[in-house]
């Protein structure tokens, strides 16, 4: 494997990570959002 074929596949494997830190922000937000609604009932 040579620098470039590694320095691919790092960036691949950051750009899942963010994505997948993206899909948790979202999930949690949507969490608390529910939660304001059941405390207004």
């Amino acid at each position: 494997m040579n620098k470039e074929n590694a320095q691919q596949i790092l960036d691949a494997l950051q750009q899942n990570e963010r994505d997948a830190q993206e899909r948790v922000q979202e999930h949690l937000m949507q969490q608390q959002q529910r939660r304001k609604v059941e405390k207004e009932w």
